[in-house]
């Protein structure tokens, strides 16, 4: 069992400058959200198959993988001030294109820039909140993550309510790009944000450790369980339209049951951490969200689909953060190289497994595809037991 040590409890400071952090990553990650229900009305405009639909939101995470393998360059040369406000400016531009897009491609090329600048933000805000707030960075980044967690709800209901009304679905986008976008232009032009990165040389040094072997266990095991999340956002609309005829709004709107239920499992799952070891916590979050996804995909009414779906959210939640800490403390001292390689199980994650359910869905239908998220909860699990071992031989 791991035990934690009580710390002297000291009031946190949170000015301008953290709130602007935050409010940038709860962009990203409402972006992150509302690519997949944006994307059930553009399908139905364009004409476009499950397959291609998929690649839209694998565009998203083709820009994040694009830059997490090659963003580095822009790291060493800018502060994380001006590559975050550089992140709002991509996400701006990345919306306009996206929404005003009257052609697939165009639509593809919006989702890409939004993913690869945009995703400047999420490199960024961790040494930023580091920064301002001193020995509380590590709260700033929950607080961050929890934040852009209730923004995610907003997502598909969002979507769903000004596509209900008749006019569009698209301010659910360049409402909040915009809002990205201003922000971003407002850092890159206030000279009280720096624009010489003083942690350069340490950072090239921290780059240059290797990466041991469990911590690419734990990679994939961080890659799995955000395929799960995103299979899940983005496909339960078009599973409940069709299984359970559901109207297109409602079935967009009802993805946020997942998303809320994410949120209530983050709160229940800082608590539950501070008293019982991660491990523990993460076989009982993948139990729960086993079960929600049986009980969403067995269900033959939409209250009991609903139901599995929030459970699905539940146990989804606590998944990413835990996954993250363990691949972190098994890096040991390449931390600075396993944030760059976390940053990139994300958009792997979000490319890969979201299109291969959609392509499935083309050729089996999307019942039978959603039976992926079955085969990944099996391999999470193996992992999983896999990670316990090599702790329990190599404790971090």
């Amino acid at each position: 069992m791991e035990t934690i040590t009580s710390q002297k409890k000291t009031k946190i400071k949170r000015g301008s400058r953290v709130w602007l952090v935050y409010i940038m990553l709860s962009c990203f990650g409402y972006i992150l959200n509302v690519a997949g229900p944006a994307v059930t009305y553009l399908r139905d405009e364009f004409n476009l198959s499950f397959t291609l639909g998929g690649l839209h939101t694998s565009a998203l995470a083709l820009g994040m993988v694009m830059m997490g393998l090659f963003g580095h360059s822009i790291l060493k040369k800018l502060s994380e001030w001006k590559a975050l406000g550089l992140g709002g400016i991509g996400l701006g531009i990345g919306g306009l294109i996206f929404v005003l897009g009257n052609h697939p491609f165009l639509t593809l090329i919006g989702l890409f820039l939004m993913g690869a600048i945009g995703s400047l933000i999420v490199s960024t805000n961790p040494a930023i909140l580091a920064d301002e707030m001193g020995e509380h960075g590590k709260v700033g980044v929950s607080e961050a993550n929890t934040l852009t967690s209730l923004f995610s709800t907003l997502a598909p209901i969002a979507v769903g309510f000004f596509g209900a009304m008749a006019v569009t679905w698209r301010p659910a986008v360049y409402l909040v790009t915009s809002l990205a976008f201003l922000i971003g232009l407002g850092i890159l032009l206030s000279p009280k944000f720096p624009w010489k990165n003083k942690q350069a040389e340490l950072q090239k040094t921290n780059r240059q450790s290797k990466l041991p072997g469990r911590y690419w266990l734990f990679w994939v095991t961080l890659v799995i369980s955000i395929s799960i999340e995103f299979c899940m956002i983005y496909w339960g609309s078009d599973y409940m339209q069709a299984h359970l005829a559901m109207p297109k709004e409602s079935a967009t709107q009802w993805v946020s049951l997942f998303l809320v239920g994410m949120v209530v499992g983050r709160y229940l799952g800082s608590l539950l951490l501070q008293k019982y070891e991660r491990f523990l916590i993460l076989i009982v979050s993948v139990a729960i969200g086993a079960l929600g996804f049986v009980v969403f995909w067995l269900g033959e009414s939409q209250f009991v689909s609903l139901v599995g779906l929030f459970l699905g959210g539940l146990g989804v939640a606590n998944l990413y953060a835990s996954f993250v800490t363990l691949s972190f403390d098994a890096a040991g001292a390449a931390r600075a190289a396993a944030g760059s390689a976390t940053t990139l199980a994300s958009g792997v994650a979000i490319l890969l497994l979201p299109f291969a359910l959609g392509f499935l869905a083309d050729l089996l239908g999307i019942r039978i595809a959603m039976l992926l998220v079955a085969l990944l909860y099996l391999v999470l699990i193996r992992l999983l037991l896999s990670g316990k071992k090599a702790s329990v031989r190599n404790p971090v």
